[in-house]
């Protein structure tokens, strides 16, 4: 009997064959990759992701990183930039809009490379760590993937790469240490692999330092162990690690520049208010409890997540330990890799001790951290940061704990296929339920509380004003009004984040009172435009037409859009703004785009100007304080301590509580409460609307619960207004703490002040709860500009004078270039506040700016004759060399793979040969 099976049936058959092995080889890669893809789900046609603190890093991707790529911003009156680093993140960009694909569409494909991402480099970690384990690296790297909570971080871009890319960092580094072999061709290649990993994902990460520190740490965690584990070859294992890291800087070096020029070489600083101790409500929920199901985040509220409510669920919340309480079990199995286990298990704790904070218990501990490491003040909020480091080492013991639960008998019996299958998928299915927001949509944060979707559509008349504005051909700086009254603002088309945007779309010099709020500050820049702030906002118009001059402002932006009136804001009108502006003779408004005005000042300075050093010497342009003490309260009279228990009430929610006076300090003594806060309040004081005040106070705590302070508003017949939180002080028993805060009225109408000390809601501590208040101290004080001799300041800028500016040109943000017909010394000035790495050129000869006002700065050219002047930014010059550097490191590094990659080609395919003639 003949078979008669066609030639297409037997393909078919082959290729079906061949598929299921393929299939059934990499289940657990398109299980991953199937899982990977969740992020489309979330994409909305036609929508950017925006919100708080996060904005589409490249809107209009080719200007941009024109921009971007240099080290000096003109913005803000001018400061150094870090975001040069990102270089290789706005290429990417660039790349992706260059092939049409919308704003929309990139950040989503962004979010899936995140999480794919994070799932397959977790995944190879596993491998290299638990190469035994087959079960692990799946297990490990689905609860690297499905951690809902740490991924709360998604939209910052450093975090996110961070999170991504560590896994495979850790990896790569495993594999260095490691090595069995001393061939110097591999190590080199690995050495290679790693740099060009750290380069790519260190240099996205880079501009949060906490970033660059966490990943250091968590690597120095691995090299620890594995050079105990090998201190008998450690003087080998530290020359294998040598070449590498001489790569790995080189590497580097391109974005490093950046950084360090930003952080360590400008005269910028932080705002006191970024040190720990005033973020310490941030610390609130990082309780050990919450830490170990990794939600020790502040922001973990019904405002802020809308999904919030659905984890009061008991199965959800139980569901989110489990994680931790696997981790735990590894520690339980005694084999080979205990002690490794045991080494993850102490690291989780040390960064859980960490990511703690200033949280009770040990509080005081970690404290002592933040005041005596150099830099420790970077982990001002360390749950963001320190949940990272946890991770990796968490799925690393969670994969383990499982693939050794699957594998273990039962009774005599050995595992089936089907009942590791059911394991696995069990400790996977409870991952994914309990992050189920991730398979839905996480990114979608509009609340009842805060009604502003994440998803927004910029109106058209935005595109159309900033097109316009970028389009005007002058040097000129954009003023954005109204005033920023806080760093995020809301809008009436959605939008309710930062002023970064304005940055992205407007490719001119802005200035943005926004920059009072940022975290590094130049403070010449931000008491300038806090006095700019005020200007505008107490109708100050000879000063305002002051700093239209200084500041080298021709167009005025109008933000009609903005949501003025939203809850707790206290944000100018549109049209009270609108008023401002056209009363002023010397604006007109030139251009209106849907709700937005484009104003322009006639009278318009220029950027680059001469000024006589005889005539400065004549300006007193400077801002002044007029301060007076209005009230002093240190307790030494009964009178002073009856005045604060006159208005405090004693049956506040019927409860037990006094007021006396204990050496020289008021006492408040709290004997019983259950629910609500108890004040401390001043006697009311005048107010002025307008001035600024500045409040001093000592106040010590026993006992005491959630001690903060608000600043009461009340009208003319004594009615309160609002009372608004200005300084969270301490909780339980500590030393006398000395507070100093400025506050302004936020109500025209306001006509009195009054301090309160808010305490004791739902105490925890044992009774009395106790607050003692002292040396209470009211300054009013009104700032003012003082234009003395402005009028003499731009004489010089016309062409009858002695020392005439012929032409100049603006390069970049970097680089100036100037003609001067010069008939005697002068100062060079400029409208931008210059730090001490600009240098002036003139007939080979140096100079250095010196100060002139409001932190401008200027360059006294001590010459004569027709000068050609060339100002730069020096850093600049270093940012190119280092780029050539790591340029040419990895063309080297590429060739010697290649000829590497050929040569083994080569060896392989002769070996081959001969194989086959022996046969």
């Amino acid at each position: 009997m003949k078979c008669s099976i066609d030639s297409g049936t037997i393909l078919k058959y082959i290729f079906i064959i061949y598929l299921k092995r393929f299939l059934l080889g990499n289940l657990q890669i398109i299980l991953l990759f199937s899982l990977g893809i969740i992020p489309l789900l979330w994409l909305k046609q036609g929508y950017i992701i925006a919100n708080g603190d996060d904005f589409p890093f490249m809107m209009n991707p080719q200007a941009t990183l024109q921009n971007d790529v240099y080290l000096w911003s003109s913005h803000h009156i001018g400061g150094s930039q870090p975001v040069s680093s990102y270089m290789l993140y706005e290429v990417i960009w660039l790349f992706f809009r260059s092939l049409g694909t919308s704003v929309g569409t990139v950040q989503i494909i962004f979010h899936v490379f995140f999480f794919a991402g994070a799932g397959f480099f977790m995944y190879r970690l596993s491998k290299t760590i638990n190469p035994e384990k087959k079960l692990a690296p799946l297990v490990s790297s689905m609860s690297y993937m499905f951690n809902l909570f740490v991924l709360q971080t998604r939209h910052n871009v450093g975090l996110m790469w961070t999170y991504v890319f560590l896994p495979l960092l850790m990896s790569q580094l495993v594999i260095l240490l490691k090595a069995q072999t001393n061939k110097k061709s591999m190590l080199i290649k690995n050495g290679i692999y790693f740099a060009i990993i750290t380069t790519v994902f260190a240099s996205f990460a880079s501009i949060n330092v906490a970033n660059i520190t966490t990943i250091v740490l968590v690597l120095f965690a691995l090299f620890l162990y594995y050079v105990a584990k090998q201190r008998r070859h450690i003087n080998l294992v530290l020359q294998r690690l040598t070449k590498p890291f001489a790569i790995l800087a080189l590497f580097n070096i391109w974005w490093v520049i950046p950084i360090l020029n930003y952080f360590a070489l400008t005269p910028s600083s932080y705002n006191p208010y970024v040190e720990a101790t005033s973020w310490s409500w941030t610390h609130e929920r990082a309780s050990f409890l919450n830490l170990f199901w990794l939600n020790g985040f502040w922001g973990w509220r019904p405002e802020y997540f809308p999904y919030y409510n659905s984890y009061s669920n008991p199965i959800l919340i139980v569901l989110t330990f489990i994680p931790f309480i696997l981790a735990a079990t590894a520690l339980l199995f005694k084999n080979d890799k205990s002690r490794f286990n045991a080494y993850l298990m102490l690291f989780i704790l040390i960064f859980i001790f960490l990511s703690k904070g200033l949280h009770r218990p040990l509080g005081q501990l970690n404290l002592l951290l933040y005041e005596h490491i150099p830099g420790m003040t970077m982990f001002r909020e360390p749950v963001s940061k320190f949940t990272m480091a946890i991770m990796p080492f968490l799925a690393l013991l969670v994969g383990y704990a499982v693939d050794h639960i699957a594998n273990m008998k039962i009774g005599n019996n050995k595992p089936t296929r089907l009942t590791k299958t059911l394991t696995t998928t069990l400790f996977v299915a409870i991952f994914i339920i309990a992050a189920y927001p991730l398979i839905t949509n996480p990114i979608e944060t509009k609340t009842e509380q805060l009604p502003f979707s994440s998803y927004i559509k910029i109106p058209d008349y935005w595109y159309q004003a900033t097109d316009w504005l970028n389009n005007q051909q002058d040097n000129y700086k954009i003023l954005i009004t109204p005033p920023d009254d806080h760093y995020m603002m809301p809008y009436t088309w959605g939008y309710y984040g930062t002023d970064q945007y304005l940055e992205r779309l407007i490719q001119k010099p802005i200035i943005s009172t926004c920059y009072i709020y940022s975290y590094k500050t130049n403070p010449d820049i931000t008491l300038a435009l806090q006095q700019l702030q005020s200007t505008i906002k107490y109708n100050r118009t000879t000063e305002f037409k002051a700093f239209l001059d200084l500041l080298n402002i021709k167009y005025i932006l109008q933000r009609n859009d903005v949501y003025y009136n939203f809850t707790g804001r206290n944000i100018i009108p549109p049209n009270e703004m609108q008023t401002f502006l056209t009363q002023q003779p010397y604006i007109h408004l030139a251009q209106k785009f849907g709700q937005l005005d484009i104003y322009e000042y006639t009278n318009e300075k220029p950027y680059l100007y001469i000024l006589n050093a005889a005539i400065l010497q004549q300006t007193t342009i400077k801002i002044e304080n007029i301060t007076i003490l209005q009230h002093l309260w240190n307790f030494t009279s009964l009178t002073e301590m009856q005045a604060w228990q006159n208005v405090t009430q004693p049956d506040q929610l019927q409860i037990n509580y006094t007021i006396t006076q204990d050496n020289n300090a008021l006492k408040a003594e709290l004997w019983n409460s259950t629910w609500g806060w108890k004040t401390i309040d001043s006697p009311l004081f005048l107010a002025q609307y307008g001035n600024i005040y500045q409040i001093e106070a000592d106040i010590r705590g026993q006992n005491a619960h959630g001690v903060h302070i608000k600043i009461a508003e009340y009208d003319q017949n004594t009615n309160i207004l609002n009372a608004t939180y200005i300084a969270y002080i301490n909780d339980g028993t500590f030393n006398w703490a000395h507070t100093v805060f400025n506050y302004e009225l936020s109500n025209k109408a306001a006509k009195y002040l009054q301090i309160q000390i808010w305490h004791g809601h739902e105490t925890d501590k044992p009774f009395p709860n106790i607050v003692w208040i002292d040396n209470v101290q009211i300054y009013s004080y009104t700032t003012i500009l003082n234009t003395t001799g402005l009028d003499l300041i731009f004489q010089n800028t016309t062409q009858n004078q002695p020392t005439t500016i012929l032409n100049y040109t603006k390069i970049n943000p970097t680089k100036i270039t100037a003609t001067v017909n010069a008939t005697q010394p002068f100062i060079l000035a400029i409208s931008e506040a210059l730090d001490q790495s600009w240098t002036a050129y003139a007939n080979g000869k140096q100079y250095k700016p010196i100060p002139l006002y409001l932190g401008l700065k200027g360059f006294y050219i001590n010459q004569t004759g027709l000068l050609d002047i060339v100002v730069e930014y020096e850093p600049q010059k270093w940012f190119y060399i280092g780029c050539v550097i790591s340029l040419t490191t990895f063309i080297a590094c590429t060739a010697y793979l290649t000829y590497s990659y050929a040569k083994t080609k080569d060896i392989l395919q002769k070996l081959k040969q001969r194989l086959s003639k022996k046969t």
